[in-house]
């Protein structure tokens, strides 16, 4: 009984062969990895779902990042239409845009700011708008295009625009040993198995290898950038492709351009760290097989005469994406509890503009604007009260909605402006000139500027501030008037001040219409509600925070009596 139960044993047991063991091996590290990834995505179409329409901005804006591209191919200019530096930087457009940038991807950041600073006019490329409509009413389409552009990633696109300047992706003669290089390393690693002796070529050609690499590792981060996104860039085009809804979206060329970068996509493949870069370990292992193997030094030599070539291609296929992005971008922003609006355009030097506000402010308070070609509004009220915060708003408005058709109000009717300003004047200490010249500087080139055929909005804040009484009043009227003034090719723009001069709006009350903001003095001090009213202030705050403040009644009285009898001298001089 025994010997055949022990047969019978022997018979059931077959030992597992190494190749079965490796195979279920396999099975089960492939059904993890499935599982890992599936998870990952689910979460991420959770967040891509948290984020849709959320009020808070991303928290991954970068603003070296952003310029990029607007600095390699518009040349750093902003064009007639586009936003100059000082303006820029009135209306703090740089937290701006960090606050409206709801896209996924650099390209998308860079296209953004692209926008937005060359003035370039949204409706020139209907496709866009139709295309933030559809991402508005399917949600489908819209998470299939997040996760297309989420994949990249915000890195993508830095660096990327060298490719613009063929002449400085270059290959020198010594390149060459790069390949060599990498040949003799692996065919050592090869032959050591066979003949031990070969393990000492293995330390030395890694020794040399990480030499070279230190060497002449000045000349390949810059050229080698565009290189390394080649993958990531036309993996994530033939993404969007395939992409049912963006038929309409996409350029006449794009599958050529694709077809002609094949070959770069490659070559990209073996620097590309996207599977490398989900941990320190792998990214560390990534980067010593890189130096034993210098394998973005033999990318650049073998892609660099495809880089210089295609970098059309790359250029048009990179604008595309970062199109995408700001169009679902800019569908998100709409979706928003607060109030933007699509402007209804019209071919006038005029606007009406509702509920407009500030977009950086917490609770902003909502006002309307009356944009009228050879008329200004002249603001006045105290400290604090609004007045900048208004006519920063309405440039903003004005500013996004030319380039992003989508601004921070109820409603927009009318033309398209640009804008111009002269707000936050200081000393300049780069170049050694004073507040007073800067600001002198700053006006002649708004008039200057007032000399376009381009409709602008011109915006200043408290002109000339610190001069003398009579040169303020007599230069303020002659600049402010200049700057409407049709020069014999009809009215154009207009003019919004903010000032605490009542007796510059005096002065200018024909074409500047007065409005004023107001507070309440109680005893805790000022209260604002910050709208707009009409007529200009009336109140002598500082009459009144001194009373409240325990000034002496016999200084208070003198003091009115003497604030009555100036205000009667200026009426009947003016």
């Amino acid at each position: 009984m025994r010997p055949r139960l022990l047969a019978i044993t022997q018979a059931a047991y077959h030992p597992v062969s190494p190749a079965a063991l490796l195979a279920a091996f396999l099975v089960v590290v492939v059904a993890g990895l499935a599982l890992r990834a599936q998870r990952k995505r689910r979460q991420l179409i959770a967040r891509l779902r948290a984020e849709w329409g959320a009020s808070e901005p991303r928290s991954d804006f970068d603003w070296d990042l952003s310029s990029e591209a607007w600095k390699e191919l518009d040349g750093s200019a902003s064009g007639e239409a586009g936003t100059d530096d000082r303006t820029w930087s009135d209306l703090d457009l740089d937290a701006v845009l960090a606050w409206v940038d709801r896209t996924h991807t650099g390209l998308g950041s860079q296209q953004l700011y692209r926008r937005v600073r060359t003035g370039r006019s949204w409706s020139d490329d209907p496709s866009l708008d139709g295309l933030a409509a559809r991402f508005r009413d399917r949600q489908d389409l819209r998470e299939a295009v997040a996760l297309a552009l989420a994949s990249a990633g915000k890195p993508v696109g830095r660096g990327l625009w060298i490719i613009n300047r063929p002449e400085l992706i270059q290959v020198r003669w010594w390149s060459w040993c790069f390949p060599v290089l990498a040949l003799s390393m692996i065919l050592s690693v090869l032959a050591t198995p066979f003949e031990p002796a070969f393990l000492l070529g293995v330390f030395g050609l890694a020794g040399i290898n990480m030499m070279v690499r230190m060497i002449t590792s000045w000349q390949v981060p810059g050229i080698l950038a565009p290189m390394g996104q080649m993958r990531t860039l036309i993996r994530t085009a033939e993404g969007l492709v395939r992409i049912s809804g963006l038929e309409e979206a996409r350029p006449a060329g794009l599958p050529e351009d694709l077809r002609r970068l094949r070959p770069l996509r490659m070559i990209a493949s073996w620097i590309s760290r996207d599977a490398f870069s989900r941990d320190e370990g792998s990214a560390s292992f990534f980067e010593y097989l890189n130096l034993l193997l210098l394998l973005d030094a033999n990318a650049l030599l073998f892609g660099a005469r495809h880089l210089r070539r295609l970098g059309g291609s790359v250029v048009r296929i990179a604008c595309w994406i970062g199109d995408v992005d700001v169009a679902l971008g800019i569908a998100s922003l709409r979706a928003q509890p607060r109030q933007w609006c699509e402007p209804v355009w019209e071919e006038s030097a005029h606007a009406s503009v509702e509920g407009v506000w500030h977009p950086l402010l917490a609770s902003p308070v909502e006002n309307a604007a009356e944009l009228m070609a050879g008329s200004g509004m002249i603001i006045t009220g105290a400290n604090a009260s609004g007045k900048s915060t208004y006519i920063r708003a309405v440039g903003i408005a004005a500013i996004l909605g030319r380039a992003l058709n989508t601004c921070p109000a109820t409603s927009w009717i009318g033309g398209h402006f640009r804008v111009r300003s002269l707000i936050a004047g200081h000393d300049d200490l780069s170049t050694g000139r004073s507040y007073y010249q800067v600001e002198a500087d700053g006006v002649v080139e708004l008039l200057n500027a007032a000399g376009s055929e381009e409709p602008t909005i011109f915006l200043l804040d408290e002109l000339l501030r610190g001069t003398n009484s009579v040169d303020r009043l007599a230069a303020g009227e002659a600049i402010l008037r200049a700057l409407l003034d049709d020069g014999g090719h009809g009215q154009r723009h207009c003019v919004m001040i903010a000032t605490h001069d009542s007796e510059l709006a005096t002065l200018i009350d024909y074409e500047y219409k007065p409005w004023h903001f107001r507070e309440t003095i109680t005893s805790q001090g000022l209260i604002f509600d910050y709208r707009r009213y009409e007529g200009s202030a009336t109140t002598r705050t500082a009459l009144a925070l001194l009373e409240a403040a325990g000034a002496p009644k016999a200084v208070m009285e003198a003091a009115r009596f003497r604030a009555e009898s100036i205000e009667r001298d200026t009426n009947a001089s003016i």
